[in-house]
């Protein structure tokens, strides 16, 4: 069972998450801001973030940035995921260091196999 951090000011769109993935096995938190979803990470060091690209108080990518500069969280996988959908706006939050991006809508069952991989990914962690 993996520990995950859920991330969107969308409440609809957080409790469909929410479900998806409890429906799997895991367990997760989740945050309606991007400062929230930081905070979160750092005192319950997740085994995944996912959270939405565009927040208020820090978006996505701040996220991804302060994550990866810190030593303890820098190999926590993140996943993104945004209304975003132009190559551009996929490649910049690839190369700012998602480990995935999402576009919405999203397929579920789709969203779900890629969380699956991500976690396969971390060492020790069954999902």
């Amino acid at each position: 069972m993996a520990r995950i951090v859920v991330a969107d000011d969308d409440p609809i769109t957080l409790i469909f998450l929410r479900t998806l993935l409890e429906d799997r096995g895991h367990v997760v938190m989740t945050a309606e801001d991007g400062a929230d979803a930081l905070t979160l990470v750092r005192s319950e060091m997740p085994d995944l973030l996912v959270t939405d690209l565009v927040m208020p108080f820090r978006s996505g990518l701040e996220i991804i940035r302060e994550i990866r500069e810190d030593l303890h969280l820098r190999h926590m996988p993140v996943m993104l995921i945004s209304m975003k959908d132009k190559e551009q706006d996929i490649v910049h939050g690839l190369e700012e260091g998602a480990d995935d991006y999402v576009v919405k809508p999203f397929y579920a069952l789709e969203l779900a196999a890629r969380v699956k991989k991500l976690l396969e990914r971390r060492v020790g962690v069954i999902s």
